[in-house]
Formats: C-alpha cells, structure tokens, sequence
C-alpha cells in the first residue's frame, strides 16, 4: 500500500492516491509532530509541548495516548483497503506524478515495521522520509545544489511543487506557528536559489513576472531585489531596474537606517559601467544536422516506418537503426526524416558523423563525439570532467527533459554509439551503419530499419526528379540503361545525375555509352557488401573533370582527418588559394566533394577510397606518381604545422619558438593575426591536428609528428583536453624513439608530463621529466631544460616539498637570465615570488612577484600578467595591505577571463573571497567564495570539495 504524508499544507496523508480520514485538528496536530522528525523519537513531554504549548489539559498524557492509538488504527493495513478510503480529492502526488520521486511511489511508503511505534526515549513514526513531502522536499533541494543548472532547475521546479500553501495550513500551536515560519524561510530560500539557477540559463524573461510580485512581498530582502533588477536589466529595462535600485536605498535609509549591502551596491555599479559579464549566460540551441538532401525520391516504406516508431509512446529512449550498405542512401534518409520533423525537436539537434567505415582514419572514439556534443551543448571546454564516464553523464543531465534528436551517422559497432545514447525519454535517436548493431537492438530497444537499393521504381522516380520528367520521357532505354549500370544505388544515380546536369545538351544515350565502355572496370569497389558498378560511375565522374580537379581529388582521397578547409587543400595541392577554391568548386558540383559548411570540404568515405585507389600504377588513368603523393602529404602538414606554430606562439608568449624546416614548396601556412583568432584557429582545426601526429608518425614523419605536438601543448592544457594532450605526445614519443631522435624524444617526454601533471599521474610525470631533464642536458638545450625543471618544480608543490621547488624554480630562473629569455625569465620569477608566498615569506616574494608582473606587461602577455598579479597580491593580503591586493585580484581574474584559463580563474577568486574574509568582509567573501565554487564544479576539480566544506558563517 502506497502512502504518502504531507504537512507542506494541510496535514494529510494519501493511500494510492486517495486520501486517509486523520480524524480533528489535535490529533493531526500529534501526526505533524511525529512527521517532522520522522524515525526520530519524541518524548511524550515533547509531544504535550508540540500539541498544546504552555497551556497542556489536565490529562494531557491520556488524551495524547488516545490520540496515539486512533493513528495506530488508522494507519494500518486494513484501515487502508480501498472501500475504507473516500474516491475523491486525489492527492497531489496523484495529480502530478512527475513531482514525486520514483521511491515515493513504490508500494511500501510505511517502512515493514512502519507505523507508529513506543520506545523509552518517546514515540517514533517509522515512514521512508521521501514518503513525507517535507523531508522529499529538503533531500531534493541538496540534490538541486550539488547539481549542473539544468539539472538543478529540474530539481528546484520538483521540490517547489511540493508546496500545497501555508504549512500546517488550519493547525495553530506555538510550535508550529514557529515551525512554520522557519519552513516559510526555506521555501523563500530554496525559491531564491532556483531564481539563480535561472538568472545564469538566461531565463530571465519568463522570471520577471515571478520576481516582481515577490519583490513587492518582500521589498528588503535585497537578495531578492537583486535578481528582480538584474532581470529587469537583461529584458532591456535598464532604467526601471536602476529605478528599482534607487528605490530600494531610499527604504533601507528610512526604515533601518542602512545602506544597500556590497552585493546590490556592487550590482548597480556594474549596471551603471554597463559591464558586458552582466548578459545573461547563453543557452544554446544546438542546431546540428547538415543540409537536407538537395533531392529525394522513394523511401516512402521507410519513412513510414520510422514516423511509426517515432511516434510510438515509451518509456526509454526512441531508437531507430537505419542500416544499408555505404552509398544506399542511409544519411539521406535520416537528413530528410529530420528536417521533415524539426518542429517535433525544438531543443535542438544533435548530428555527428562517428566514420565508421572511413577508409583514411579510423573510427571516432565515443569521448571525441560526446566532446563534440558537450561544446555544442554549450559547455565551456575546461569545465568538461575528465574520462569518457563523467562526459557521457554530463551529456545525458544537459540533454534530460529536452526535446531533442540525436542522429548518429556512419557508426562502427554497438560500444561506438553507446555512451552517445540520452537518458531521457524525451529524446529521439537515429543511427545509421552498415551493420545491423545487434547489442543496440537488444540492449537498447532499437528497432531496426533495413535499407537496401532502390528498386526500379523507386531508382525512376529519383532519376526522373533528379533530371525532370521531360529529359527521362525522351530517352527512356537510355535510362533504362543508366538505371541498369547505378545498380539502384543512390550515390551512384546522384553521382550520374549531375553530370547529366552539367552536360544538358548531351543526349542520355551518349552518356550511358560512355559508362557502358567503363565496364571492365565494374568489378567489387566494397567486398562482400556492394556489387552496382560504383567504380564505373566514379570513374566516369572523375575523368569528366579538369585535369587540375582530378589532381586534386586524387589528393583529398588521401588526406588525414575528416574535412580539410580551403587554405589546406591548398597548400596539399601546391594552390594559390584563388586556384583551389575553384577546383573544390567544380569538385562540389560534381557531387565529388561536400561542403557541408563554409569552407569546409568532406567526401563520402568510398568516393575517399575511390580516390585514394587511383594513384595506384594498375590503373591505366593514374597521372600521380607515389612521390607526388608523399610530397603533397609533406605540404599539408607543413601547412598545419606551420601555421599552429604561429598560433601557439601568440596564445602563449613565453615560449621560445622551435627551429623549423622551412616548408615544402607550394604551401602557405595561415598567418592568425591575434590571441582570438588563434584560439579560434585551434577550436576548428585541432581534431585534424591530432590526426596529423598520427599520420606522420605512422608515416615515418616523426619530426613533424613531435613539432605538431608541440604546437598543441598550450590549447589542449587550456581546455583541459588532457588525455588528447597525452594520447598526442606519445604517438610522437614511440616514432622519436624508432628514429633516434634524441630532440624529439626529449619534447614529447616533457609534453607528455604537463598531461600527466594535469591528471594526477605524478610519479609517471617525474619520470618523464628527469628523462627529458637528462635528454635536454645531452643536447645543451637550456631552454628545455629549464621547462622540465618547472615541471620539476610544480610536483614538488603538489607533493608539499616547497624547498626543492623552489631549488628548481631558481635553477631554471638562472638558465633563462643566462640565455637573455625575458619571457621565460618572467615566468620563472613568478615561480619563485608565489612558492615564496606559500612558504609565509611575503615580503621576500614581492620583489620576484612584482618583476614578473612589469616583465609580463612590458612583454604584453595577458595571461603572464594575470599569474604575477594574482602572486602579488596574494603577498599584499596576507600582509594586510587589502586594498592593493584587492585591486589585484579583480584585475587578475579579468584577465584570466579574457584569455580562456577558467582553473586559474578560479583559483584566483578563491584567493580574492580569503582576501575579503580577511578584511572582515564576510558578504563580499561569501559571495565570492560562491562564484569559485560554481567554476570549480564545472570543472569537475577536487578543490571543489575543500571550499564547499569552508564553514558558511
């Protein structure tokens, strides 16, 4: 029997839903007493003072007795059979299930040994506490605060919908009237906690109703007038939200003689500077999914099928497989279904093409979709936990209770697209391959949807709405034949279609001619799957272009990575960049090349093995000789090396550029021309740089493949990418190692370190370094050795041996001083001033800290000056020099804002939050203490436990 308890309101209590008869307000009185401290004993004095406060009858023990002993009748199973229950006025859980944890509604909501029960410390209702909706409503709440702010939004909604009035609603004792007052205080609380939530998801607008009558309610909680000005604020009210402000000072003058507290006072003056941190947070709305197919004919079955399961109400995630051999249309299929049905998903798209079946790269590991999903979703990069686990449930919470399509294209096997799959059943999935996922239909209750080639109406139909029904009516035999050479298969009769398009004076007949002669050529492009001449209609294609577009066609089929944007392909090519875009303009056209967004070109993976087969010396056609290859492979990753040298050096400024060959001819590096565009340059291409190490690795390629991996140390450290960081140095460790290249051994031991320092491995980072220590002084390069060193130096932080980091923070400082390296000197400097600092020896540190701080600014390196400032002023706080180290701070955090480092961020307002608390600020701390917090978490990062334990008052 399902019984559920509520004192958020009147005192009730339901069984299934139906309500129980609790019998005159005293003896609901004595079942609220027991309810609030539920399998918790009160003592029978406890009970009389609860009941009846000062003023108990005169048989006080025998009336609570009575009371006592008609809720033992009422509560017990027979009393609780459906005819003893009235069938109306449902209970609220009945009425919105969705507001009831799933535990609340199993049948057991009385413990076994449940009901009310007498011990020698009082009595005691045993009840599972999510059965009574008070302590439902506390448990939510802490769930609510140690979650992400969607989820914590859910939460919040949950457990304020709780709420059926005023507590105890119609009871009236001393204790409760003070219980309920402190209830109240929660339930304004918890309301204003929800409101942050929403104020940081940019819900501002649907807010403002809500806030502006709370506010009238309430007019000094300056908490609560905050949020109703900032909301007002960010609707673009600006003048009623300063209004609001000056308002609210005028009442605090008059009726308490104070001013507005540091929160609201700090509030307005941002509003009155109109500081950009003031917007709302976006929320984006993911929008994923390529263009649908320019032209669609057939599938009607299909597309039947899946409106069918789509449709379909369930309780777990809708799935549907879509599987066929490559080239028979599955993506298409998928495309047309969704963007026929975008209004059903107005939370967004999701679209990810995991290369199952790619025949230049292997497959995409799940951690790199999921990561892709969680940028999409908005997530900034170092906020992402770390392991593909933590990333998979940040996913599915982002996505809970949306309205979402995933569609996952091209996968390779079941584990591929597991951890892709959401957990809400709000969500619809599609995935497609060319195989059938067995574990995904049993595992996971995807129904299958079989693709094959069309049959010969349906390849009509899409031929004729490819070229019009005239062009087809004319020359029937010739599309007969045409139709009889594609073998019913989509990208072949694309393919076919648009040379007939290009060609519109061409009789069809001249054009299935000239793939009938191709037919010694028609043999198996794809074994054991595919047997329509594919090969022919490529070939035919691909001889149709210009001799310059089939060069670079060859090309691109060889290519590493999964897109190549203009300027590579150019210099893969040896192109100006003029000369490229037009041969990948006449490649799109003929459906050889897709540029699914602006500057950026893919192709389908047999259309990349069709290409890449043609520098092959069987073939008669073949103009590209391997050595062309190999050096145009050599460009492209001269391009990409180059120009992410160029970009590391200005995201990072203290690093000391490396001797680089100069680069194959014909290529031309991109020049990004500041800190934003290089980071931006770095967000789109580092998944193609990744590959590059890869590539030239297995290539033999092994100084390219260190120096790529050089370049990517800062942006990967930054983003918190650190198991790609790791996975990147060691490809170009093993190919360094087989080459005996003693540099580029030493490099990637010391960028392997940063990764493992990063995630924790100490003892393997120390080994790395003290190798490349040993490999760096072989060499007599002092630059590498004095970064060792400072890796040295940051585990024995870690590890609390400050004086053997401070040994190696020196040792370096002395090599850089030496070498006339400013910028390594700087950071040295800082090194030396901030472990000073933890050593208590504050007026030591200055003179280091502060030389940092004018080295940085002179050399102009924000995120330099960000460390030294937050270094100095840390030595002015704890000399209780507030107002400098103050100062200080803010402008450090600004900093670290500004250049994307969110850990230092953080840790720097940590620092500003002791500061305040210091100085006797303890709103201003604890406010600041908050923000840390919020940045920790979304960083998944251990200090977020030691703050959240400081002690709040």
């Amino acid at each position: 029997m399902g019984v559920e308890f509520g004192i958020l309101g009147e005192v009730s209590a339901w069984a299934d839903g139906r309500p129980i008869n609790l019998g005159p307000a005293r003896q609901r009185c004595v079942l609220a007493a027991l309810l609030v401290d539920a399998n918790h004993p009160v003592s029978l004095d406890q009970l009389t003072d609860r009941v009846w406060g000062d003023t108990p009858p005169q048989r006080a023990a025998g009336t609570l007795h009575s009371y006592l002993s008609r809720l033992r009748s009422i509560l017990s199973p027979s009393a609780l059979s459906p005819s003893a229950l009235s069938p109306s006025a449902l209970s609220p859980s009945a009425l919105s299930p969705s507001a009831l944890t799933p535990s609340a509604l199993t049948p057991s909501a009385l413990t076994p040994s449940g009901g009310i029960h007498r011990s020698a410390a009082g009595y005691l209702l045993r009840v599972r506490e999510e059965a009574v909706d008070l302590h439902r409503f506390r448990a939510l709440l802490a769930r609510a605060r140690a979650s992400d702010d969607l989820e914590a939004a859910r939460l919040y909604e949950v457990a304020l919908g709780l709420w059926r009035g005023e507590p105890f609603a119609g009871l009236d004792t001393p204790w409760l009237a003070a219980l309920r007052h402190t209830l109240q205080t929660e339930h304004l609380s918890a309301r204003l906690d929800h409101h942050d939530v929403q104020l940081r998801l940019g819900r501002h607008a649907e807010l403002l109703p809500e806030l502006a009558v709370l506010a009238d309610r309430h007019p000094l909680d300056e908490r609560l007038v905050g949020q109703l000005i900032l909301a007002l604020y960010r609707n673009g009210r600006q003048a009623e939200a300063l209004d609001r402000y000056e308002r609210t000072r005028r009442r605090l003058a008059d009726e308490l003689g104070a001013d507005p507290g540091p929160d609201l006072r700090r509030l307005h003056l941002r509003m009155l500077s109109a500081e950009t941190t003031l917007a709302p947070r976006p929320v984006p709305v993911p929008r994923q999914l390529p263009p649908p197919p320019p032209s669609f004919a057939g599938r009607s079955r299909e597309l039947a099928a899946l409106d069918q399961i789509m449709a379909a109400p369930g309780d777990t995630v809708v799935i549907s497989a879509i599987g066929g051999t490559g080239g028979v249309g599955k993506t298409w299929l998928a495309l047309h279904w969704a963007h026929g049905n975008l209004p059903r998903f107005p939370d967004g798209q999701l679209y990810v093409n995991l290369r199952g079946f790619d025949p230049s790269d292997a497959p995409m590991p799940p951690e790199t979709a999921v990561r892709g999903f969680l940028d999409a979703l908005g997530v900034d990069a170092a906020a992402v936990p770390v392991g593909l686990e933590a990333q998979a449930a940040l996913y599915r919470s982002l996505v809970a209770g949306k309205r979402m399509l995933i569609v996952l294209d091209n996968a390779r096997d079941t584990d591929q697209v597991t951890p892709l799959l959401p957990g809400s059943p709000s969500c619809a999935v599609l995935v497609t391959s060319r195989r059938l996922l067995p574990g995904l239909i049993t595992g996971h209750g995807a129904r299958p949807i079989p693709l094959d080639a069309f049959d010969p109406e349906e390849a009509r139909q899409a031929i004729t709405g490819l070229l019009g029904e005239e062009r087809t009516r004319a020359e029937p035999d010739a599309v007969a034949d045409l139709l009889n050479r594609c073998g019913g298969l989509p990208l072949a009769l694309g393919i076919v279609a648009a040379r007939a398009r290009m060609h519109p004076g061409f009789p069809l007949a001249v054009l299935a001619g000239q793939l009938r002669e191709d037919s010694s050529r028609l043999d198996l492009l794809d074994a054991g799957e595919q047997t329509a001449s594919l090969r022919a209609v490529f070939s035919w294609s691909y001889r149709a272009l210009t001799p310059p577009a089939a060069r670079l066609f060859r090309l691109m089929g060889s290519a590493f990575g999964t897109d190549l944007g203009g300027a590579a392909a150019a210099s893969l090519a040896g192109l100006t960049g003029g000369e490229a875009r037009v041969l990948l303009g006449e490649l799109v056209r003929a459906h050889l090349v897709t540029e699914n967004v602006s500057d950026r070109f893919t192709m389908h993976d047999l259309l990349r093995a069709y290409a890449a087969e043609q520098d092959l010396p069987a073939r008669a056609f073949t103009t590209a000789p391997s050595e062309q290859r190999r050096a145009a492979t050599c460009r492209l990753l001269d391009h990409y090396l180059h120009t992410a040298h160029a970009a590391a050096l200005i995201i990072n400024r203290s690093r000391q550029p490396l001797t680089l060959d100069e680069p194959e001819p014909g290529t031309s590096p991109e020049n990004p021309a500041d800190h934003d565009q290089a980071m931006e340059w770095f967000a789109t291409e580092h998944p193609t740089l990744l590959a590059a190490v890869r590539h030239a690795a297995d290539a033999g390629l092994g100084t390219r493949a260190w120096q790529i991996g050089w370049t990517l140390s800062d942006y990967l450290d930054r983003q918190g990418r650190w198991l790609d960081l790791f996975a990147a140095h060691s490809a170009a460790l093993a190919v360094a190692r087989r080459q005996a290249d003693r540099f580029g051994e030493a490099q990637s031991h010391a960028g392997a370190s940063r990764a493992l320092i990063r995630l924790g491995r100490l003892d393997d980072a120390r080994a790395d370094l003290e190798r490349a220590i040993a490999l760096f002084t072989e060499l007599g390069d002092r630059d590498g050795q004095t970064r060792a060193h400072l890796g040295l130096g940051f585990i024995h932080q870690k590890q609390d041996r400050p004086r053997a980091a401070l040994e190696e923070f020196h040792q370096a400082l002395t090599l850089h001083r030496e070498a006339g390296n400013e910028a390594g000197a700087a950071l040295f400097l800082n090194s030396i001033g901030y472990q000073l600092v933890l050593l208590g020896e504050y007026e030591e540190a200055i003179p280091y800290c502060q030389e940092a701080l004018d080295l940085h600014a002179k050399l102009g390196y924000r995120h330099g000056q960000a460390s030294a400032g937050d270094s100095l002023a840390y030595a002015y706080h704890h000399l209780g020099r507030f107002a400098e180290a103050g100062e200080l701070y803010r402008r450090a955090v600004a900093l670290f804002q500004e250049v994307g480092d969110r850990w230092h961020e953080a840790d720097t307002t940590v620092h500003l939050g002791e500061m305040y608390d210091a100085a006797g600020d303890r709103a201003a701390a604890l406010d600041t203490f908050r923000r840390a917090l919020e940045l920790l978490e979304q960083l998944n990062h251990p200090d977020a436990d030691r703050l959240r334990a400081r002690p709040a008052e």
